[in-house]
């Protein structure tokens, strides 16, 4: 989010900032409006009305909305839909003349473009929805619209707060007014996403209401906190896509109070509440792991809690740089702390290789101490040390590795004493296997090998440098310790190529070039991030 954005929206979140919480009058009336098909050169969305269906369950559910007062309406064209939001609308007249509060949720998604709703090659103006709702007898008038360039309907991203007024002991009166929230801007297209099984917007706003958005922990969303965290939610979902989206918002009210959209605190008999502990993002699947996307949610607040229908849910927590995973069986009416379950620690670097996770590699830096086998006659075991740095794929992992060693003794012949250093530069390339307790892999190296011979002696020997080869296989056991640092022991075969001087009589008489064959291993620490 850009620095203006973020000062817009927290100047708009203060500025309809509580006094007092009021909730949803008991005469509310919800319309939710759903197609999937729009004008006929436009391609059939997959998920518009099950997201309809998905905001008017939440609302009854936990916004405590009557079944008898909310109108589903699926696949229905502009006809059926203007007269049924007239039919509401008397409704309402009927019972605001009753002297009762009122209020009117109107909720869409589908197609559209910035003059009409697109409803099965049917259209329905913007403008005239507006009025409708506008005009309503309702004293609460709130339109939610998922579509394409939606932000067209909003005009303004400001706040347009008609004259407030002192509440008393004797006269207490409810907000009252207009709010328009679209879930994308005027020039903007609104998107589904088929992990999510809807459209960013609409999801982001049903959590909301589930109690994601509950910034100040009383239990209740009220409709400023349910459009910041929806906005906070989209804008990072659409981040990874290839258009930002951004919603937008429109408020014409009076009256001191804040509009509570949704009481997820209270005991609900087919619901439990699932508190989430630590700020993260959590991805929530129904059932076990690979199920049905529930929620992807980053609660506010202290408690972070969700209510959710009771049943079996796959928890995943995604920290900074592991996932935690929690198998969650949540009754009705039970609260369940994720930070008292069990859980399993999965690594980016390990979901990166089962093609998971938010990155498309991890980068490490390793640094190991070992020993090789003899190269050269009278050289023995050398110890040498190696420092790496790699980049983990799904397909396999990629590095580059310094090599140095160094060795003082004498030659073959038993008579030149000397001192042998080796810098080789090289790349790696590896297959990871991930077990439970250990990830284990094989692969080869290649590398360019500096020799350099420096002799001490009384006898006239030249000092020597050489340019040579190495390469070899690889075989590692890595065991994670935490904080992203894991310990490594590697080894195998390795073999080189290199000029060699034949001497004889404290003279060279001859060079070869020598492929000897020994093994190599280190161990050490690696770090990932």
């Amino acid at each position: 989010m850009s620095l203006g954005r973020a000062v817009l929206l927290w100047l708009v979140l203060g500025v309809l900032a509580p006094f007092t919480a009021r909730a949803l009058p008991e005469h509310t009336w919800v319309v939710a409006i759903g197609h999937n098909d729009g004008a006929p050169n436009e391609v059939s969305l997959l998920y518009a009305e099950q997201d309809a269906r998905a905001l008017s369950n939440v609302l009854r559910e936990y916004g405590g909305i009557s079944s008898r007062r909310t109108l589903l309406l699926l696949g229905e064209d502009a006809a059926s839909v203007r007269r049924a939001l007239q039919d509401v609308n008397a409704a309402i007249r009927a019972r605001a003349g009753e002297g009762h509060p009122t209020a009117l949720v109107v909720f869409y998604s589908g197609h559209a473009d910035a003059a009409a709703l697109h409803l099965g090659g049917t259209e329905l103006p913007l403008e005239e929805l507006k009025t409708l709702v506008q005009g309503s007898p309702a004293g609460v008038r709130l339109l939610v619209l998922d579509a394409c360039r939606s932000g067209t309907v909003t005009r303004v991203k400001g706040v347009n707060a008609a004259e407030s007024f002192d509440i008393t002991l004797s006269n207490e009166v409810a907000t009252e007014g207009l709010a328009i929230i679209t879930s994308s801007g005027a020039s903007e297209a609104s998107q589904e996403s088929d992990r999510l099984s809807g459209s960013f917007f609409t999801h982001h706003l049903v959590n909301a209401l589930r109690g994601a958005a509950d910034e100040d922990d009383d239990g209740k969303v009220t409709l400023t906190e349910a459009y910041g965290y929806t906005y906070a939610q989209t804008l990072r979902s659409s981040g990874q896509t290839v258009a930002l989206q951004h919603p937008t918002y429109s408020w014409e009210v009076k009256g001191r109070g804040e509009l509570v959209l949704s009481t997820p605190a209270e005991p609900r008999g087919r619901s439990g509440r699932l508190r989430l502990g630590e700020a993260a993002l959590y991805l929530i699947m129904e059932g076990r792991q690979g199920g049905p996307v529930v929620a992807e949610a980053s609660p506010q607040g202290q408690r972070r809690e969700l209510s959710l229908p009771a049943g079996n849910y796959f928890v995943q927590q995604r920290k900074a740089d592991e996932y935690r995973e929690y198998q969650v069986a949540l009754a009705a009416g039970s609260v369940v702390e994720l930070a008292k379950l069990p859980f399993e620690t999965v690594r980016y670097d390990r979901l990166v290789r089962r093609r998971g996770g938010p990155k498309p590699y991890t980068q490490h830096l390793s640094l190991l101490g070992g020993a090789r086998g003899q190269m050269l006659v009278g050289e023995g075991i050398t110890p040498q040390f190696q420092l790496g740095y790699g980049l983990d794929f799904e397909w396999g992992s990629i590095g580059a590795r310094l090599r140095g060693m160094t060795i003082q003794g004498p030659g073959s012949d038993g008579l030149l004493v000397r001192r042998h250093d080796e810098l080789g530069l090289g790349l790696t390339l590896l297959r990871f296997v991930d077990l439970k307790p250990v990830s284990v892999a094989f692969g080869l190296f290649v590398e360019g090998v500096l020799h350099r011979q420096v002799f001490d002696s009384d006898r006239l020997v030249t000092n020597r440098r050489a340019w040579g080869a190495g390469f070899g296989g690889i075989l590692l056991v890595e065991r994670y310790l935490g904080a992203g640092m894991s310990l490594r022991l590697e080894g195998g075969p390795v073999s080189g190529l290199f000029p060699h001087a034949v001497v004889k009589g404290g003279e060279e008489v001859d060079r070869e070039l020598l492929t000897p064959l020994t093994w190599w291993g280190t161990g050490g620490i690696v770090w990932r991030w």
